[in-house]
């Protein structure tokens, strides 16, 4: 606590410091879960630019992974991140963090604040209504998220913001690093969501979805959501506990979840937007467990679009309600048995839905490049 103090106090008076010029394009980051999110557009954006670029990190492992690229700087302390957020003197505040201005101000001297994706989903479902609304730009999916961003600043009489079809980063980031071949017989991803509702997937059925799946010899690997981490530690503890001894169980706990999905034959989750990726990059089957409907946007009724999670789950998934839990693992038995989806259908999805695949990062970097020249 004392460190943190200190090395967040020391890092803010040397990011004040700086020549206003150096601060071009910040990025904040809360966690290295999101590093893979946004680091080709930092790259990409080196490679344009003249480095005026910075990341200020409420993780540590981000300094050691970006030292020899850009310039870091450590603030975890709330109290200094917050003087951070309020004096931030910059052209781009770029992340990932929604409902900015709810724990985190805006400052008056940034000019835009841009938010990018960690996530395919829609955003009038999972998302609360104003999770978007204080952000200038918008580097969105595709064109299916930027219908619904006009459509609630529409009904909800939220100001108009620019919306840039950039595409998804962490696609491209993960499917040039992807081995498709190492998939491993019998191992099962189990990837539940973060969910605010007290009942939930994770907290209520985790540990007997696990032993149903070990009792039938699957190998199981748990990923949880970063969330589950900070918020259901006493489930974490008790998964430990109960399965630290069985070799056929592990809990990813790594910052990129590439190598739970290159092993898997079989993805089961409630609603976690993993899904995209397992189906969109290794064209293997998922298995829904019908629990608890994730609605986070209080107007969910007033955005009438059909989301892309009910869409890709009516084209992809595999369902099964949870009181029928007990036919998990002969689910599983037949879908192992399977061929894995078919690439045409993959591919047409991704077509229809993903802007500039492959050239993500590289199309968002010399839009806020040519942006910024003329400021």
């Amino acid at each position: 606590m004392v460190a943190n103090f200190f090395l967040s106090l020391i890092n803010l008076i040397k990011f004040i410091s700086l020549d206003i010029k150096k601060k071009e394009f910040v990025f904040y980051s809360e966690s290295r879960f999101y590093r893979d999110y946004y680091v080709d557009l930092i790259l990409h954006l080196k490679k344009i630019s003249q480095n005026n670029i910075i990341l200020i990190t409420s993780d540590k492992d981000d300094i050691n992974f970006f030292k020899d690229n850009i310039r870091c700087y450590y603030i975890k302390n709330y109290f200094f991140l917050s003087i951070f957020f309020r004096i931030l003197n910059s052209k781009f505040m770029i992340m990932t963090l929604t409902d900015l201005g709810m724990h985190l101000q805006k400052s008056k001297l940034c000019k835009y604040y841009v938010y990018y994706f960690h996530a395919i989903a829609s955003t009038h479902k999972i998302y609360t209504n104003s999770a978007f609304k204080n952000y200038d730009i918008i580097l969105s999916n595709g064109e299916y998220q930027s219908k619904e961003l006009r459509l609630a600043e529409e009904k909800l009489n939220f100001p108009k913001k620019e919306i840039i079809n950039s595409g998804y980063f962490f696609l491209d980031n993960i499917k040039k690093k992807a081995d498709l071949k190492s998939k491993k017989k019998r191992n099962i991803l189990f990837a539940p969501s973060w969910n605010y509702n007290k009942e939930n997937l994770f907290d209520d059925y985790s540990i007997q979805i696990i032993s149903n799946l070990l009792s039938k010899d699957f190998i199981v690997t748990l990923r949880p959501h970063p969330e589950h981490y900070k918020r259901s530690k006493n489930t974490i503890y008790k998964i430990k506990k109960k399965f630290f001894n069985n070799k056929n169980f592990s809990l990813d706990e790594s910052i990129s979840n590439l190598k739970s999905l290159e092993k898997s034959e079989i993805l089961i989750t409630d609603c976690s937007a993993i899904v995209f990726e397992f189906v969109l990059i290794f064209k293997r089957p998922i298995i829904y467990i019908d629990y608890q409907d994730k609605i986070h946007n209080s107007d969910l009724n007033k955005i009438s679009i059909k989301t892309i999670d009910e869409e890709f789950k009516n084209i992809f998934g595999n369902k099964l309600n949870i009181k029928n839990l007990k036919s998990l693992s002969y689910m599983c038995e037949n879908l192992i048995n399977k061929n894995n989806i078919s690439a045409e259908l993959v591919d047409s999805f991704a077509k229809k839905y993903m802007s500039n695949l492959n050239n993500t990062a590289s199309y968002a970097a010399n839009y806020l490049v040519n942006k910024s020249k003329n400021i």
